[in-house]
Formats: C-alpha cells, structure tokens, sequence
C-alpha cells in the first residue's frame, strides 16, 4: 500500500527560504505605526502562485488559510475542532467519514455553502496538483442533504481527518471553482477576504476581516498585511527597526540584539525533521542499502549531538525518529537505538561484505548544502565516500523518482499528526521505490484503522528497529516577538494567524 506525502513541499521551501531555521512558526507579525488592535503585518518567504483550490503551493498556508474556512479546524494547541463540518465521525470499517456541515454560511460573493458545495470542491481537491496525492484513499464523495456528506474511503487512513484541517479541506465558491480568476482573487468563506485593491501579487497581500465569519472573534485583527520578504536577515533588520513585530532568528546570539523591554524571545515547537532518508531499501542502484546492518551502521556514524549543536545554535534538538516529540508515537528510549558508534559500525559493513566501505551519490541542493560537510565525514569515518551531485532544487523531485539517487538529505514538516508525519515519510519522494515489507503493512494496516495517534507508535519502533531512515535532528526555530503581540506558539506553523493577537 503506497502512503502519500503531506507537506513535502512546506518543508522543503521553510529550508530553502529560511536558511533551516529562521522562520517563526507561521510568519513575521508587525503592527508597524498603526493601532496594534486592527493591524497584523506579517512576512512570507515565498509568494503563491496559485490561490485556487487544490493548487496551492508555497511553504506558508496563511493565506489560503485565512481567505478560505477548512472543513475541519487546527487550533494553536493542536487539536481537531469543528470548521465547516461542527462534528464528524467514521463507520465501524473506517472507511465512511461523515461530515455534519455547519448551517448558514455563505461565500463571501453571497452563495450557499452547503453539502453540493463541499462535494464539488472535494472532487476537485482529488484531482488537485497538491492535494491529490493527499487524498488518494478518497474513493467517493457524497451530499445524502444539504448538511452532510460521506467521504468514501478505499481503506482506513487516519491521515484524513487531520488533511482536512489544512488546504487539503480548503472550500471555495462553486461558481469560481475551477476559474481562471480564482488562481488570484479566491473566493472562500474564511475569517478574511482578499482586498484586490491594496493587493500587489507578488509583493505584499492585505486581507480584510470578514465580519460575518462564524467565529470572527477569535481573529481580533481587522486587517492583515502579508508582506513578501524572501532574505532571512532582512526579516530580521526590519524587526530591529520597529517594522515587524515577529521574526524569527536564525542563531541564539541573535537574541542580545532584541532586549527585554522591547522584546518577547523564545523557541517554537518541533516544526520540521532533517534526515538522511535511505529510500534505496531494494538495492536498486546502492546495493549496500539493501542490507539492514548497513543502514544500521549508517545511523551509528552520526554523532546527532554534535551536529546538532555544531550547526544548529540552539534550534536543531538531536532524534532518531521521523515523528514529533508531541506526538503519542515519539518514544524517548528509542533515540538511544543508534548512540555514535564508528567502531560498531565499521563491523556491521564489514558483516554485510562491505569491509571497504562503497561509494554513494548524493543530490546536492539548497536544503543540503549546510549539512553536506558534517555528513560527508561522518560517513567517510565508516568507509563510506559520498560524491555530491549538484542539482537545481527545481530538478530534485524529478531526479529521485527517476531513480538517480538511492539515499539524500532533505527536511519533512511535522504536521501534528503522527498519522501525517508517518506517512507522508513513507510516500512519494521519500519512498520512491515503493519499498515495504508484511510486518510494516501489517502495523500500519492497524494503526489506520484505530484512528488513534499512539497506534503509530509500533509503526514508529518498527522504522527505527529496522533503520529504514537516518534521522538526524528536529527544529525548533528561535522567535523573537514585539511586546505590542502576543504570541503563542503553535503546534502547526504556518497555518493561520491565530498565533497572534493585540496586547492591549
């Protein structure tokens, strides 16, 4: 069974764009000179290029997030509750999720939101170049009246409830759907709408409250302007001169530059993992990596410690696992199944015939870059000798799928669902050979069924018992934040503006 990617591109492009580790779980905020009550200004390193449903793309959801309702709500804390549907509930064979929809909302051009609406935009959101992957186990979708619908499912997948909940459950206007005009003047339902006028795509975005949103007072900003600023330090100096109002920093000594009495710094949640992804598990072009004791012997070479704190400057956290410390799949005895070892792993590769160590090439790309160094050695102290291969980001996904590569580096946003983070990590570019085996589908079979977030935690054991990656840390990007905000750390950032509120 092929597991889907979530979030592969978010992750890649918070890297790319905030050099690993500056970004502030979910955008700069700036109240500039304006009143603090009724202007949020945030930055974004990238801008859409697409607002319409099912092809959003870019790192940061604010926006979409913010223009649009989701069916299902994210909150800050990270738990599920009612967006467009108030309440939802699966079948005995989890495979017919039943959304009861929300009455008497309306798209912002005055339509009906109702179950047809949803049912069309589900069936788009399924062929959608981001999201169709997503939902792949979606089988059906249908509208018994107009405040329910049933999803269809071809098999259990406890990823779906918490898909809907980002824009992968965006709902736009039906009339506007697929129109070329909503590429860049959405039409949704959310707690804002796009001003078009003050609007300049490209460079900076300004959305206006809607007053008829159902639950508008949990946005308390009357407006919000999303700025585009694509360099990191120039975040951060526009912070220093009173522009901004959250950034994020991409080193601790950073932080003596903001004092106290302006300034609220602090550290987000666990946003994203950096691994060695060893996706080459059938020896199809690195035939070492087909051997268990090779990949064991891969993730001994890495003293995680040391990289961590080496490169990290107080935002990299050392891990063997592909999950969330949040989440009820993570297990702290498990980052001790790999403890830096060069001599024991010199003995697993000389047990596995590979005494002289084997040669490896590896994409060199704008994520990788400041890692390569530290892995490239790491590896070489084992026998094993990596040549970089340098590839235009743009040229990555391609490269792997068509099988150039059997092991890189690359980055994973943490979604706050162990259900997406596990299998999105056994998906798309991270499993590009469709590797699996009985045991791994058999506990991943069970943990989908159960709809319960700790069911992943043998899914979890499994992958680190058997080495199928080589997970190297988890980030938790520094913040600084202006004392005009108040900012609460989400388990998802990126998603909305609910981070933020006036401290008046």
């Amino acid at each position: 069974m092929v597991r889907m990617t979530r979030w592969v591109t978010a992750a890649v492009a918070m890297a790319a764009a905030a050099s690993l580790a500056a970004c502030a779980g979910g955008g700069s905020a700036s109240t500039g000179t304006g009143d603090a009550s009724s202007t949020l200004r945030l930055s974004i390193a990238a801008p859409p290029s697409n607002f319409s449903i099912g092809n959003w793309s870019g790192g940061d959801s604010t926006l979409a997030m913010s223009v649009y309702d989701s069916l299902i709500h994210r909150e800050v804390d990270g738990s599920l509750n009612g967006g467009l549907a108030e309440s939802w509930e699966y079948d005995e064979s989890a495979t017919n999720l039943t959304l009861h929809l929300r009455e008497g909302v309306s798209f912002s051009n005055g339509e009906p939101l109702d179950a047809a609406a949803v049912v069309a935009n589900v069936e788009v959101l399924r062929a959608g170049s981001s999201t169709a992957q997503n939902l792949a186990s979606v089988s059906s979708v249908a509208a018994p009246d107009d405040s329910t619908v049933v999803i269809g499912l071809s098999e259990p997948d406890a990823a779906i409830v918490p898909l809907l909940s980002n824009t992968n459950g965006l709902i736009g206007a039906p009339s506007v759907l697929t129109a070329e005009s909503s590429q860049l003047a959405p039409v949704g339902s959310g707690p804002y709408t796009l001003n078009e006028q003050k609007t300049v795509a490209g460079a900076k975005y300004v959305l206006d409250k809607n007053a008829d949103f159902y639950d508008a007072a949990d946005y308390p900003f009357e407006t919000v302007e999303i700025q585009v600023i694509q360099d990191p330090t120039a975040v951060q100096n526009a912070m220093k001169a009173g522009q901004l109002d959250s950034a994020g920093l991409s080193s601790e000594d950073l932080i003596a530059q903001f004092p106290e009495s302006e300034f609220t710094t602090g550290q987000n949640k666990p946003s994203t993992v950096g691994a060695l992804w060893l996706v080459d598990r059938e020896g199809t072009i690195v035939p070492a990596l087909k051997d268990e004791r090779v990949r064991r012997a891969i993730n001994l070479a890495f003293d995680r410690t040391a990289i961590a704190e080496g490169l990290g400057s107080g935002y990299l956290n050392a891990s063997e696992q592909i999950v969330s410390p949040t989440g009820g799949a993570w297990d702290d005895e498990l980052n001790g199944a790999y403890d830096y070892d060069v001599d024991q792993a010199k003995q697993l590769l000389a047990e596995a015939g590979y005494a002289d160590g084997f040669d490896v090439t590896m994409p060199s790309t704008v994520v990788s870059t400041k890692f390569e160094s530290a892995i490239g050695q790491a590896l070489a102290d084992i026998g094993v000798t990596v040549t970089w291969e340098s590839v235009p980001f743009q040229d990555f996904y391609s490269k792997v799928f068509g099988g150039s590569y059997g092991m890189f580096f690359m980055m994973n946003g943490l979604g706050g669902s162990d259900a997406l983070d596990v299998n999105a990590s056994l998906s798309g570019v991270f499993n590009p050979y469709l590797s699996t085996t009985p045991e791994l589908e058999s506990l991943l079979a069970a943990a989908n069924l159960s709809q319960d977030e700790e069911a992943f935690a043998p899914v979890n054991e499994y992958l680190v018992d058997q080495a199928w990656f080589a997970p190297l840390f988890y980030i938790t990007s520094l913040y600084v934040v202006s004392n005009d905000v108040e900012y609460t750390s989400p388990v998802v950032g990126n998603l909305t503006v609910q981070p933020w509120s006036p401290n008046n």
